[in-house]
């Protein structure tokens, strides 16, 4: 650059008040897990280990062992007896996970976000072109564990 010319950055400008706060929150990596919608709250075991896995050793230690292939979320144990069915109304599919992450689709259910872990090609296309059709999806789940679905019926009219 010549003297007397304008220097341009490709850093985006931050005010004090949004530095402060980046510094507050800690620097989070890159997930494929579906926005948190404003407003829904979270409560019990499953909002603290969100919590921690946001600190910053937690952070690096998961990043580790997304290094070592090692998946962070697996089919959860299913009880056949307590299991519970909702219509989904969003979904949020990751056609391609961060390198160690298992491959999920997400449905919004009763205002909160159910993961399937590994489903199929056939099931990522199925939800994706009855939600672009206007047809039902049903999320089943384990009411021990709801925050995984089971099983996805998707109806047809």
């Amino acid at each position: 650059m010549r003297e007397g010319g304008i220097r341009m950055s490709t850093t985006p400008y931050m005010s004090p008040m949004e530095q402060q706060g980046q510094q507050q929150q800690g620097m989070q990596g890159p997930s494929t897990a579906p926005p948190q919608r404003q407003g829904s709250q979270q409560s019990g075991p499953q909002q603290q280990l969100q919590q921690l896995g946001r600190q910053q050793p937690y952070q690096q230690l998961l990043q580790q062992l997304g290094q070592e292939n090692v998946p962070q979320a697996q089919a959860p144990e299913i009880s056949t007896q307590a299991v519970a069915s909702g219509i989904a109304t969003a979904f949020w599919d990751v056609v391609q996970p961060l390198p160690g992450q298992a491959s999920a689709l997400y449905l919004m259910i009763d205002n909160a976000w159910k993961a399937f872990i590994n489903p199929s090609q056939h099931t990522h296309v199925a939800v994706q072109e009855a939600f672009a059709h206007g047809q039902q999806v049903i999320g089943y789940y384990d009411t021990t564990n709801p925050s995984y679905l089971v099983a996805i019926v998707i109806t047809t009219k």
